[in-house]
């Protein structure tokens, strides 16, 4: 594993202002702050904090994370050790993958299980509990719902690669009507961004997933329309261990065997 302890203990101003891109261009623009040889930012729109490294202006990159959710979830070569207070570091080698593994960490970082619902919470707060109030709070928990999709599946389908916003869905997993709690209907781990034409198989019980990610057809959906989604050559979607849950329940409750 590489180490962080490479980093430089003080930057150049040009150095100093490329790992301040690196973060303001990719939504942390609170800060900087300085310790230990690392530069922390902040955002006013995505929970945690950042770290970022350097060993010299050429590289080898360093990026320290604050939240232990997204270090698990981050593929990247990991680096040790993280800053104090941090859960977790990462080397990048060129500033190209250091712009892409910041980017990547916000977007995770705004799709948390907890973040959509608080933002759901805050944005709810003195609705009343009329039938047209409730159908308020349904669009917008639907739409913070979509937002968080769209961030955490960076904006496109994983199946057909399609990421016009337009052809896309916010597709529960577990149906909101079947949710217990808001929190189960605003985790983004209940949901797939899938284009429409997969978002209406999926929410019939036409197709799931099996845990490895992989398309498993209902004996309901006929030749023509296996055909038409592409199936026998669709490959496995990126799943973790928390989409697993979800999972079980619509291959049990919605999947029509």
């Amino acid at each position: 594993m590489t180490s962080t302890e490479r980093r430089l203990a003080a930057y150049p101003f040009v150095l100093f202002s490329e790992l301040r891109d690196a973060a303001n261009e990719h939504g942390y623009r609170i800060g900087p702050e300085e310790a230990g040889g690392w530069i922390f930012f902040r955002s006013a729109s995505a929970p945690g904090e950042i770290g970022l490294a350097a060993a010299s202006a050429s590289g080898p990159f360093f990026l320290s994370l604050m939240l232990p959710e997204v270090v698990r979830a981050l593929d990247a070569q990991a680096a040790a050790p993280c800053a104090k207070g941090h859960a977790g570091s990462f080397m990048f080698a060129t500033r190209d993958e250091l712009h892409a593994g910041v980017q990547a960490v916000y977007r995770l970082s705004v799709s948390l299980p907890n973040f959509p619902l608080e933002k759901y919470e805050r944005a709810v707060a003195g609705i009343g509990e009329t039938e047209g109030e409730r159908a308020q709070k349904f669009r917008i928990g639907q739409d913070i719902f979509r937002d968080a999709l769209m961030e955490y599946w960076n904006g496109t389908c994983p199946l057909t690669g399609i990421s016009n916003p337009s052809l896309l869905r916010a597709s529960h997993i577990r149906p909101w009507s079947d949710c217990a709690t808001n929190a189960q209907r605003l985790d983004v781990h209940n949901g797939l961004l899938l284009s429409a034409l997969w978002d209406a198989a999926f929410d019939a019980g036409l197709v799931t997933f099996d845990r490895n990610g992989k398309v498993l057809p209902s004996a309901k959906l006929d030749v023509q329309a296996q055909a038409q989604l592409c199936i026998s050559a669709s490959k496995s979607i990126d799943l973790r261990d928390e989409h697993q849950p979800f999972l079980d329940y619509h291959r049990h409750e919605v999947w029509n065997q």
